[in-house]
């Protein structure tokens, strides 16, 4: 009874409407689209092989470079930065990179003499490349990677060398065109089409589910906290961890409709644009919930915790932050990489199956682990709501007349 009553609020309020509009143009003006005429694959995209003696060679002439010039790309959160190491650093990277070559004294400096020198902008300090730097025979994968997480670390993180990325950023080679009929081939008989599909509709899917249910979910929360509503109703009645996770409920089943709606509209395209063929049709259904359900769960769970306690600017600001830097950090890896905690997984592609299976442990502990968390964000929601009706918490402002954040005269 309270489930439905929840529901019907939900769906008959504005916040629901506006947020299954532009649910629907972000479908079809990305997935379907994309999807319109079929599914082409070209020789010339990148495959990753995960070559382990390819990945080495690439990642040490990065660094050589790197370290010769003194200045490390990196990308924290998908932003841009420089690093520039001071000498006792410069050092341990240097003794790093004698190990790898197995080179050492004037052998070592001769070899890091052949670099090609240039500039950029309008900086006078040169940078270096290199494509010769050698792997010493018989060098360690294994120990290669822990030197790779060492100089990560030392970086601040988001570099070329994260040992979760280096089979991405070092091991791509273009596909030949008998490659890419066997990748169309996958696509067609290991896919069974509909698994490539979902994917993809789940990348593009992700992308608007990790920010448009906090709009809805901090909109809803707050003006029932206004209105009062909830408490004429139900204080008598319910305990607070029901009400709220009720409400919660409704919520994400409410928003979830909507994405449901645009699984069975891309199934439909599938089977008008791949007449005839052999498709997995359940896992239309099932890759992008199991993928989708935890991003939603989250977003709508930042909304109502963040909005119980603060208020629905907080809450909608905060999530809009962790939705840009998720994005962000996933926008120059659209295939072959999730981590395991990733929350906006991204695989912009029908093909790459074996890409996507690669990382398959961690999505797989990514959903759980999102869902935990979001269940855990309105177990707090609930105890700040159940503290509040017994009038032992009131919302804290962060900005306005009484914030703790308010600029003082």
């Amino acid at each position: 009874m309270l489930f439905r009553l929840e529901c019907r609020k939900i769906i008959r309020s504005a916040a629901f409407l506006i947020y299954c509009v532009i649910s629907v143009l972000f479908f079809a003006t990305n997935y379907y689209n994309d999807c319109k005429g079929g599914v082409y694959i070209s020789s010339g995209e990148y495959k990753i092989v995960e070559d382990h003696d390819l990945i080495m060679d690439g990642a040490v002439n990065m660094l050589a470079g790197e370290y010769t010039s003194n200045k490390y790309v990196c990308y924290p959160f998908g932003f841009y930065k420089a690093v520039h190491l001071r000498e006792s650093k410069q050092e341990k990277i240097a003794a790093y990179l004698k190990e790898i070559t197995g080179t050492d004294g004037k052998e070592f400096e001769a070899l890091f003499s052949g670099g090609e020198k240039y500039y950029t902008g309008s900086s006078d300090q040169p940078i270096y490349s290199f494509d010769s730097i050698p792997v010493a025979e018989g060098f360690s994968y294994d120990r290669f990677r822990e030197i790779m997480a060492d100089v990560d670390d030392m970086l601040g993180g988001g570099s070329y060398y994260d040992p979760e990325t280096l089979v991405y950023n070092y091991s791509r080679v273009p596909m030949t065109e008998d490659e890419a009929q066997a990748e169309y081939d996958s696509f067609l008989k290991e896919d069974r089409i509909t698994g490539g599909l979902a994917r993809l509709f789940s990348d593009y899917a992700g992308i608007d589910l990790g920010i448009l249910p906090v709009f809805a979910a901090a909109y809803l929360t707050s003006a029932d906290r206004k209105r009062r509503m909830h408490e004429v109703v139900y204080t008598k009645s319910i305990s607070s961890f029901r009400l709220v996770f009720t409400r919660y409920a409704a919520l994400v089943f409410t928003m979830f409709i909507p994405v449901f709606l645009e699984m069975v509209a891309a199934l439909i395209q599938a089977l008008f644009e791949y007449p005839g063929q052999d498709m997995d049709i359940p896992v239309m259904f099932t890759l992008p919930t199991f993928w989708l359900l935890p991003i939603l769960m989250f977003a709508a769970a930042m909304g109502v915790v963040i909005t119980e306690i603060f208020s629905p600017a907080t809450a909608i600001f905060t999530q809009v932050v962790i939705w840009f830097m998720s994005t962000m950090m996933g926008s120059a890896e659209l295939c072959g990489k999730i981590g395991r905690f990733t929350l906006i997984c991204r695989h912009n592609s029908p093909a790459n199956r074996a890409e996507f299976l690669m990382n398959q442990d961690n999505f797989i502990f990514s959903r759980f682990f999102w869902a935990a968390v979001s269940i855990v964000l309105v177990m707090i929601a609930a105890y700040v709501y159940e503290a509040k009706r017994g009038g032992r918490f009131n919302a804290i402002k962060l900005f306005g007349k009484g914030g703790i954040l308010r600029r003082k005269a």
